[in-house]
């Protein structure tokens, strides 16, 4: 087997005051690697905490080091945008930064991604506390591009022990190649957080490539130390407005019908729910979602004759076939995809 470069990537915001000893433990984890060749970038989203500091004085002796400084917070994906734009590795690994990898944890993604066809890798993704349960063992959506699954989540790591297919890998811990981002494209800037993985991994399947889960690639991650500093309309607003996005960008025009209508039924019974819980705020976010979408009509028209035109290689049958069928739905909306 070659052994490529490979390029781990670190997205930072606040890290020091929000994760405190998380994040040393991470960037130990990355150069401790059991791997020849290693290019390890922090890329950090205008902290206004030490973390950079913190971060040079720690690591800043490691020539495979590389920090590279944001002007202003670009999220999770455009922030991994920068640095795949300054990676010089041939394979793209995402650690983040709440999360610890073991030393053995890129040689087995490197050995997935040897086979043509694979496209992204997953590491097993362990609870950092409860090391013996998954956290992660990839995703799937339904075929209205709405429900999320992560496959294995809090059950035991030994029931996760084969290489298989799944629909997206989690940003946590995973592996892309280069060469297949330069086809598919990286991240969707606008997404900032959440969906993106789904996004990326979706239009990476279009491009004809698969996405794998390897379980014996090894990440610990602590699950929701990032998000537990957002509030809770804010995760609702991104998480809305951005799995819309990505359907809106990435079906063919007679799956799309079917997924918009969908989705809006759904967003509308989220609506009536808040309204009858009394939540302003949550309200407020699904409209905003919504009214996004509806507003930045030009971007979404443009990114998706792009995907459509440029990226999509295989049909949306190919893609549904690991997509989750939406079987606890009602029969009339199940019925056109059968």
């Amino acid at each position: 087997m070659s052994m490529p470069q490979v390029s781990i990537i670190i997205v930072n915001y606040n890290g020091r005051r929000n994760l405190g000893k998380l994040l040393k433990n991470c960037l130990a984890s990355a150069f401790e690697t059991d791997y020849p060749s290693v290019e390890v970038l922090f890329v950090d989203n205008a902290s206004t905490d030490d973390s950079v500091e913190f971060v040079k004085k720690e690591f800043g002796q490691d020539p495979r080091l590389r920090i590279i400084q944001n002007e202003r917070n670009l999220g999770f994906a455009e922030g991994n945008n920068v640095g795949i734009k300054n990676a010089k590795g041939e394979y793209i690994a995402l650690l983040n930064c709440d999360a610890k990898a073991d030393p053995q944890w890129l040689k087995d993604l490197v050995t997935a991604l040897q086979e043509p066809e694979i496209g992204v890798a997953q590491s097993k993704l362990l609870l950092m506390n409860e090391p013996s349960l998954m956290d992660c063992a990839g995703g799937f959506v339904d075929y209205y591009g709405y429900h999320h699954f992560e496959v294995g989540h809090k059950r035991r790591s030994e029931d996760y022990s084969r290489i298989y297919e799944v629909f997206y890998a989690k940003g946590a811990g995973m592996m892309v190649k280069k060469d297949v981002l330069k086809t598919s494209g990286v991240f969707d800037s606008k997404m900032f957080m959440y969906f993106e993985e789904t996004d990326l991994c979706w239009r990476i399947r279009l491009n004809g490539y698969k996405v794998v889960f390897v379980p014996t690639s090894i990440v610990y991650h602590a699950v929701g130390s990032v998000a537990s500093v957002l509030q809770e309309n804010t995760r609702l607003y991104f998480s809305t407005r951005n799995h819309l996005l990505a359907v809106l960008k990435n079906y063919d025009f007679s799956n799309l019908s079917k997924a918009v209508v969908v989705s809006l039924m759904w967003e509308g019974r989220n609506l009536g729910k808040f309204v009858l819980k009394r939540k302003p705020q949550f309200i407020s976010a699904v409209l905003r979602a919504l009214l996004w979408n509806l507003c930045n009509l030009k971007y979404v028209w443009a990114e998706r004759q792009r995907t459509q035109t440029h990226v999509r290689k295989v049909s949306d049958e190919s893609i549904k076939k690991v997509m989750l069928k939406p079987s606890r739905f009602p029969l009339y909306l199940v019925r056109p995809w059968s």
